[in-house]
């Protein structure tokens, strides 16, 4: 039987005939005497005393383990430097109100050492701030407890930007894929702007990067894509924010400027008016373009507007006699040749197209001219009070005329009751002619001429023979 030092016999054993050795269990080790007794019918035969120090237990290494700023487990190794063994029973380790146990059982021999991971049960303790990070552990051993610390100081987010790619349709910009690292230990929140000559052209929601990690940023212009207004190399800005602070990069586009042709224009002409231009242009750049149009018929300019290109399009465009944008008015006033012009001023020089059209011009015939006289009283003398006349158009222009001028012998009178009259082609009118102011002539016959006039040039005259009888 052993007895240990307190004089308690903590194992024995039966030594059978023929039998020479035994085991004895020794229980819970400690240092200090032990005595091996060899008893019969109650009787001690012999003893013998063992004499040990015990189980030295000492920590002789921690070590933390992390991932990025996660605190997965704790090492630690035990080492036993005394002439005992002993048994590891359970650790536990707190950090910043975080605590974590984990069941170590096992021996651990007199001269050994044994390492062994204290880890959560469920889940990691994260940090998210930056800073020393002090952490405390004890070991429970058959021994007595041990108690060991350990730290790490966690480093600031630090973010990089690691690839910039912008995505374009033509001058818009529809996306920048933003690619970001945080090589600190800490998480942070971002976001992503992008600029281009102080305005900004896209952006982002705030998200997270995490330690160590690569996040993928999508910035766009929220409502629409964004378009660069002018030709040449752009520059864009991108910002990447966080609390930590500003990182930035670049990106440029070369961007083809406007480079815009005419076509062709076309004419429309409505008995001899110009009713409708309408031409094409063409934009080969990648920016819209804003002309100042022009519409010249041989060299005279009738209409004036605005014009808008899309940028690597065509545009078709129409001006009229009733556009509320650009109107027209013009009307050809004789036979010949009349080019239409459509010139685009580019602000670096113009371009310009034509449309030409010929007309016969103005055939007319006065006819039916009925003259109206009234006899003066004891003179041989008469008054022309009215002259009734027909106009036939027989050209293929309007005739137009805004007065009647009447002439006999040498005085004229001029008559405009109705304004401008427009004759188309192949109508007629009648024409009466009052006269206000009546001219007096001898009695017989005359040369009566009859003008029409607008804005006081002739446009049709006829001389006829009239009599005051």
């Amino acid at each position: 039987m052993l007895e240990d030092p307190n004089g308690n016999i903590v194992s024995e054993a039966r030594i059978e005939p023929e039998q020479n050795s035994s085991a004895l269990y020794m229980g819970d080790t400690q240092g200090g005497e032990y005595r091996l007794l060899i008893r019969e019918g109650g009787e001690t035969l012999t003893s013998e005393t063992l004499e040990f120090d015990g189980p030295e237990l000492v920590i002789s290494d921690v070590s933390d383990q992390w991932s990025s700023n996660s605190l997965e487990s704790v090492e630690v190794t035990v080492e036993n430097t005394g002439d005992l063994p002993a048994r590891l029973e359970r650790g536990t380790y707190q950090v910043d109100g975080n605590e974590a146990e984990s069941y170590i059982s096992g021996p651990i021999e007199a001269n050994e050492s044994v390492t062994a991971s204290i880890s959560p049960g469920f889940g990691v303790a994260e940090f998210e701030e930056p800073g020393l990070v002090e952490g405390e552990l004890t070991v429970v051993t058959t021994a007595g407890n041990l108690s060991g610390d350990f730290s790490r100081d966690l480093e600031p987010a630090s973010l990089n930007i690691e690839q910039v790619n912008p995505i374009w349709s033509g001058n818009a910009l529809e996306e920048v894929v933003v690619r970001v690292r945080n090589t600190g230990d800490v998480p942070t929140e971002a976001n992503v702007s992008v600029e281009h000559n102080g305005e900004e052209a896209a952006g982002t929601g705030v998200g997270t990067v995490e330690p160590g990690e690569l996040a993928r940023f999508e910035a766009d212009s929220f409502f629409s894509t964004y378009e660069v207004q002018s030709g040449g190399e752009a520059q864009f800005d991108v910002y990447v924010d966080s609390p930590s602070g500003r990182v930035s990069d670049e990106f440029t586009r070369d961007v083809a400027g406007a480079d815009v042709s005419i076509g062709s224009v076309d004419s429309t002409w409505e008995s001899g008016r110009l009713t409708e231009v309408r031409y094409s242009a063409d934009n080969a750049g990648e920016v819209e373009a804003e002309y100042d149009a022009t519409v010249e018929v041989n060299g005279e300019t009738v209409a004036e507007g605005d014009v808008t290109i899309p940028a690597d399009g065509v545009s078709g465009q129409t001006l009229a006699e009733d556009s509320i944008y650009s109107s027209l008015d013009y009307a050809a006033d004789s036979g010949g040749e009349y080019e239409v012009t459509v010139t685009l001023d580019t602000g670096d020089g113009t371009v310009s197209a034509s449309d030409t059209v010929e007309f016969e011009g103005i055939d007319y015939e006065i006819s039916e001219v009925d003259a109206t006289f009234y006899d003066q009283y004891d003179s041989d003398s008469s008054e022309l009070s009215s002259v009734d006349f027909s106009v036939r158009n027989d050209g293929d222009i309007a005739l137009r005329y805004d007065s009647v001028e009447i002439e006999i012998g040498g005085a004229s009178r001029t008559d405009d009751p109705y304004g401008t009259q427009e004759l188309e082609p192949g109508s007629s009118s009648m024409e009466y002619v009052s006269l206000t102011d009546s001219i007096v002539v001898d009695s017989g016959s005359h040369d009566l001429t009859i003008r029409l006039l607008l804005d006081g040039d002739t446009v049709a005259s006829e001389t006829t023979t009239v009599s005051t009888d």
